[in-house]
């Protein structure tokens, strides 16, 4: 399977920004959340691994290479501006493209990455977007957007969960849904799926809160995503609460039905933040806490 990944990098420190890309206290963080998000997804979908292996009785151990049918062909775009950027503390690594995209306004930076996944489909059999401190954990998460899709006859997009992970405490979904939902809005529908899965039923719901931070296709969904923009010049009629969204469910929204799994699933379709976004709000009250 060939997979293309485009990831939009801007680090551009601002005084009093909320946003990790604008906080020079997040360099470290944003450094080592880039090396994650392009050198360990390379590593961990790959076909290649290794094993460590006897030459046989009283002989040495030796670190062997394997190739697995569960790895992927993962190519994976950097879209940066050199005037503002980390991607210099990468080391070159296969697999991942470093893109030069000077521009006057970097908040065009996230679509720019995002239309380039779409316009790209053709070479594919699955595009993605992903924001630029995320690391997909499964090894078996891009067969599942295949298996998804195909099996609900493309038009759903399936997003995972993004998750941090509370020291201590466990796992928490960011980008969660408004209690009472949105009924103003056009995709809040209550519409669910569900898929039999070895080890039991899998459901999914259509997503208040559209945004993960990525989105993963088949050829087929981004080149039905491709024919819907182009004739629109990539410029829309409506717009999410910022740039990463826009560019995230944003373009997806008009053109499939975007689904994420039930809370209860979350495991079963998700990613890793590489940041402490948890911090930021309290703890609800409830019956076992004070």
């Amino acid at each position: 399977m060939n997979v293309l990944l485009t990831i939009p990098h801007v680090f551009a420190p601002k005084a009093g920004s909320l946003y990790s890309s604008q906080t020079e206290d997040k360099r470290s963080v944003k450094t080592a959340a880039l090396k994650t998000a392009t050198q360990g997804n390379v590593n961990r979908h790959s076909p290649r691994h290794y094993i460590h292996a006897s030459l046989g009785l009283h002989k040495p151990v030796v670190t062997r290479e394997l190739q697995s049918d569960m790895g992927v062909n993962l190519t994976i775009q950097v879209f940066t501006d050199p005037a503002a950027t980390l991607v210099d503390q990468l080391t070159p690594c296969d697999g991942v493209q470093l893109i030069g995209a000077s521009m006057p306004d970097r908040t065009r930076m996230p679509m720019l990455a995002s239309r380039r996944a779409i316009e790209q489909a053709e070479q594919y059999d699955v595009v993605g977007y992903m924001e630029d401190d995320l690391l997909i954990e499964d090894p078996e998460f891009f067969h599942k957007i295949r298996f998804l899709a195909s099996n609900s006859g493309g038009d759903y997009a399936f997003l995972p969960h993004r998750c941090e992970q509370i020291p201590g405490q466990g796992d928490v979904i960011l980008s969660g849904d408004p209690d009472g939902g949105r009924p103003d809005l056009f995709w809040d529908t209550g519409e669910c799926l569900s898929f039999a899965w070895p080890l039991g039923e899998r459901r999914f719901y259509r997503a208040t809160n559209p945004h993960s931070g990525c989105y993963f296709l088949t050829r087929d969904q981004a080149l039905r995503v491709k024919s819907y923009w182009e004739p629109k010049e990539w410029s829309s009629s409506f717009q999410l609460s910022g740039p990463l969204e826009q560019a995230g469910s944003g373009i997806l929204l008009p053109v499939l039905k975007v689904m994420k799994p039930v809370p209860a699933h979350y495991r079963f379709l998700m990613v890793r933040h590489q940041d402490q976004l948890w911090t930021r709000h309290r703890f609800e009250a409830g019956p076992t806490q004070a």
